[in-house]
């Protein structure tokens, strides 16, 4: 996105997130550029310190300019060149933030309270890296799956729910261990996983074994 808008090709490095101290998001944000954009996930800020939005800048009128600690102030066509930039940037971040509940990006001058911080290294021809600060981690996001082929040998346990007979609520309560409760016949039976309704069946005896015979799902 950085190169389209340049019209130049960059080379770019993305490093891991991190959970920053109190004092690594004061450093990051310290002479910075910061822009944020409300997602309908989380919030993410965009961060360009003062020696990299400089080189931004100048990269976008065919000059280079490497970061330095007392970098320059931008003049007024610069910081626009710099709003557009970090527009470019927020429009590939949707993904991970959600749809943005409105186009234009705040200014703010703190990433206090944000959780999560990455930096993109741009270089060739440009010198600069740019942070990206997450209000909040954004969700895994489901990779590959499984066919019922690759789950075809694995076991699992069946339930058998079976109706008894119908009781007063009194003989409910009077209930005791060794009461015998008569099953309602023909005893109706469900067949569950997890709690989760397999099918339905009539429970009987075969072979000396209590059995259920299948029937359509409930």
């Amino acid at each position: 996105t950085l190169a389209a808008l340049l019209g130049m090709p960059l080379q770019t490095e993305l490093f891991e997130p991190g959970v920053p101290r109190f004092e690594g998001w004061t450093a990051i944000a310290r002479d910075a550029m910061i822009y944020r954009l409300r997602g309908s996930i989380s919030d993410a800020a965009i961060v360009l310190r003062s020696g990299d939005a400089a080189a931004v800048a100048a990269a976008a009128f065919g000059e280079r300019s490497a970061p330095s600690a007392d970098a320059r102030a931008l003049s007024p066509l610069e910081r626009d060149v710099v709003d557009r930039v970090a527009a470019a940037i927020a429009r590939t971040l949707v993904p991970v933030c959600g749809a943005c509940e409105r186009e234009s990006l705040d200014r703010i001058a703190s990433i206090a309270g944000y959780r999560t911080y990455f930096e993109i290294a741009v270089s060739a021809p440009i010198d600069a890296r740019i942070g990206i600060a997450l209000s909040i981690d954004p969700p895994p996001q489901p990779a590959g799956g499984i066919t019922m082929d690759g789950l075809g040998d694995v076991a699992l346990g069946l339930d058998a729910l079976l109706d008894v007979a119908c009781l007063p609520m009194h003989a409910i309560a009077a209930l005791r261990y060794g009461n015998v409760v008569s099953v309602r016949p023909p005893g109706r039976t469900r067949l569950t996983i997890s709690g989760r309704t397999l099918c339905a069946g009539t429970t009987g005896v075969r072979d000396g074994r209590y059995a259920v015979l299948l029937g359509p799902a409930l």
